[in-house]
């Protein structure tokens, strides 16, 4: 047995969630580490392939969303046959245009594999490296921390956090040891080959999509991917007489091409990776075990409709992680409970959403259900499957004042361009960036100048005038906690996305939803309200 080592977050699993939740923590400056049980990264792959809106609103915070759309794409149509006959068509288009208030619109689609190695680069850039080859084996708790046993490569060692989360997948050891149940159903009666394989003879701009008088729209679906010039084949087969399905080989892929399709001059061939996977809907009954916590889908496991697995557990690690840091950092211990006061629900209605989607995408009129989906993407039709409509109105963390702003504590907060108060361009998300809390108003009447004016006001009255925010707010903005975002609004998209106007004022957490509005903001109260979150005058 080697020798204790010790952190401040033992991060379990290596996935897009895991990363997500450690670049969180390393860049608010805690120390953590993230184990892997795998021997090597995983290079190839068609899982976890559609990165939604709100989670590149996510990877833009987190400084790595430019690596991540440099890779992907979000341009396919949809064209759907029935044998070959092409029954229905969404020809190719960007999903959505960019607005003021929302910069990322659609799905980008991304193979797990190169979402993963942006964000290893990221968060090696904080001196943070994964820990291949290390898997978990048992963790036991105490008051002041928990103590994890792990073997690494053949040797055994014990680890100490003050806290561990369990990101290691829907069969999570986390999770198992932590003895939370895990509630739900595995779809026995339904199975799926995957392959990342090449495929010559089809449009590249489309996903196609064949139909099956007993399997509905998704008995076989091609998608081209840009990374790596791979296609991803999914095909639903059903079981044997032994219960079991086909081998995802090549040679199984080609008949089942052959046999649903039968396009002329149409070739697989190259296969990279394949896979047998079957749909399992569950969800925990809790997120946390005292001092081990579980996200992603360690927590909840959806079916592959939507798109939304992944995307609902990136989220969830971006609303824990800049909780964690500030427990660490001394806020209370309860600041913890909000996360599953927060993210419990929203799983349990993307659980209900996607497996509705499931269905009516396996009916028999699946291929408008589909197109139905990409529709929704640009906004057009259909439910949100961008995760911008996801906030925590009445959640425990919320405080409105008063009714002097249009948003709401809770709501997710809008991106928009706007200026300082010097008159420099920016825009709201690039002042939201980072790990700190943002208090938002806007620049007014212009300012007093000369020997009187107190110093280091801006141009212009703001709601923050009335809080003493010269001597009172200083001490957080210089520790790097807190920003005072004082911003003119040339545009009017400022007020447009918040119902800012005069001395009203909005909160904005680290993870980019609002927490605290207020017309006329009030002191006690603002203060009050930062002491939840460690952060005192």
């Amino acid at each position: 047995m080697r020798t204790l080592r010790t952190t401040d977050v033992l991060v379990v699993g290596a996935g897009p969630v895991g990363l997500a939740l450690a670049l969180g923590l390393a860049r608010a400056g805690i120390d953590c580490r993230v184990l892997e049980r795998e021997p090597r990264f995983r290079d190839r792959g068609v899982r976890g392939k559609g990165v939604n809106s709100r989670t590149l609103e996510v990877f833009d915070d987190l400084g790595v969303v430019d690596g991540i759309l440099a890779r992907g794409r979000s341009d396919l149509g949809v064209r759907s046959y029935q044998g070959v006959r092409i029954v229905h068509e969404v020809a190719p288009r960007p999903a959505g245009a960019a607005t003021p208030d929302r910069p990322h619109p659609g799905m980008l689609l991304l193979g797990q594999h190169h979402t993963e190695a942006v964000l290893r680069d990221r968060l090696a850039g904080y001196g943070v490296t994964v820990e291949l080859d290390t898997e978990l084996l048992d963790h036991r708790q105490d008051p002041e921390g928990v103590l994890a046993t792990v073997r690494r490569g053949a040797a055994t060692e014990h680890l100490r956090a003050r806290y561990l989360v369990g990101c290691d997948g829907g069969r999570s050891t986390v999770r198992k040891l932590a003895g939370i149940p895990f509630l739900g159903e595995t779809w026995d009666q339904e199975r799926f080959l995957m392959a990342s394989l090449a495929v010559d003879g089809l449009d590249p701009d489309l996903m196609h999509v064949w139909n099956h008088p007993d399997l509905g729209a998704g008995a076989m679906v091609l998608v081209p991917m840009r990374e790596d010039d791979n296609w991803a084949i999914h095909a639903s087969v059903p079981p044997s007489a032994a219960g079991e399905p086909p081998a995802p080989t090549l040679d199984t892929f080609r008949r089942l091409f052959a046999e649903r399709a039968g396009l002329p001059g149409v070739r697989l061939h190259e296969p990279s990776w394949s896979t047998v996977w079957r749909p399992t809907v569950r969800m925990v009954e809790r997120y946390r075990q005292g001092r081990v916590l579980l996200a992603g889908d360690a927590a909840h496991c959806h079916s592959a409709a939507g798109g939304q697995g992944m995307n609902t557990g990136i989220q969830d690690a971006h609303n824990l992680s800049w909780k964690l840091a500030a427990v660490l950092r001394g806020a209370p211990d309860a600041l913890l409970d909000s996360y599953q006061a927060e993210r419990l629900p929203v799983a349990a209605t993307v659980l209900a959403a996607t497996s509705a989607q499931h269905k009516a995408l396996f009916s028999a009129d699946g291929a408008r259900a589909l197109s139905a989906q990409f529709a929704s993407l640009a906004g057009t039709a259909g439910a949100d499957l961008t995760g911008l409509s996801v906030g925590y109105r009445g959640g425990p963390l919320g405080l409105d004042l008063d009714d002097g702003t249009g948003i709401r504590a809770g709501d997710r907060a809008p991106d928009a361009p706007c200026a300082t108060a010097d008159g420099t361009p920016t825009r709201l998300f690039d002042l939201f960036r980072g790990t700190h809390f943002t208090l938002l108003t806007l620049a007014g009447r212009p300012a007093p100048t000369g020997p009187t004016a107190p110093p280091g006001r801006p141009d212009g009255f703001d709601g923050l005038d009335g809080l003493d925010r010269r001597e009172w707010l200083d001490g957080l903005e210089r520790a790097g906690r807190l920003r005072r975002a004082v911003v003119t609004d040339p545009g009017g998209h400022v007020g447009r996305a918040y119902g800012l106007s005069g001395t009203a004022v909005a909160l904005v957490r680290p993870d980019g939803y609002v927490s605290l509005t207020a017309g006329r903001p009030d002191r006690a109260a603002l203060t009050a309200h930062l002491q939840g979150f460690g952060l005192s005058s």
